[in-house]
């Protein structure tokens, strides 16, 4: 599909969901899809991807704990990530579960760390990392950073998306190792031809509370 029909199929799909009281999920899924142009997932993923994750985000603003709200979701291929604090043992359950209760989930990884410390001061310095680091992968031609997207929490930053390969992947977590403030690299980049990218590997999350079958 060429770019031109992709964003052609992707206007009719919003006016059809927009009568259908769906709009914005509609809006997400069209930036999405014609981000996936120049994405390795397709199309179809990357629209599945911004509806679960504005499910997700509306789920958790309507549990009872504010605190979730400090929660950040990001979704690749039906792979949820959850990154953020919050003060209350029972959000970072509830945020699993939630995730988990998403038709065309495969995979969550819950990084939320409970503490007592939200580290509002630490908000402005995270988004500074987080834009320093995006901004740098774009100079970067040997890097497709469009597969890639970048949380921050704390200095810690966490990759999610798609390598090409493993000496991509490698050179994009040395090149946001190397700024100022960054603590550590958390990364659940998958690679282009890993079978995981498809199924979900299994995973302690799969199996602990908040799982499915828990």
């Amino acid at each position: 599909m060429s770019k031109r029909s992709a964003i052609v199929a992707f206007v009719v799909l919003l006016l059809a969901s927009a009568l259908s009281g769906c709009a914005v999920v509609a809006v997400t899924g069209l930036i999405a899809g014609v981000n996936a142009v120049r994405q390795e997932r397709t199309i179809g993923n990357a629209f599945d991807d911004a509806r679960i994750t504005n499910s997700i985000r509306a789920k958790l603003s309507q549990l009872s704990s504010a605190s979730v709200l400090n929660v950040s979701t990001t979704v690749h291929e039906g792979r949820v990530l959850l990154t953020g604090r919050t003060d209350n043992p029972q959000a970072r359950l509830d945020a699993t579960r939630v995730a988990w209760s998403e038709d065309g989930v495969v995979r969550v990884d819950n990084e939320i760390e409970v503490t007592d410390e939200f580290g509002w001061i630490d908000r402005p310095r995270d988004m500074f990392i987080q834009t320093e680091i995006a901004a740098d992968l774009l100079t970067d031609r040997s890097i497709r950073d469009v597969n890639y997207t970048i949380d921050v929490v704390n200095g810690v930053v966490y990759l999610s998306g798609v390598a090409q390969d493993q000496a991509e992947l490698d050179r994009v977590i040395a090149r946001a190792e190397r700024f100022r403030g960054v603590q550590r690299v958390e990364n659940y980049v998958v690679l282009k031809d890993d079978p995981a990218r498809y199924y979900g590997p299994p995973n302690i999350e799969a199996s602990g509370p908040g799982a499915p079958n828990s």
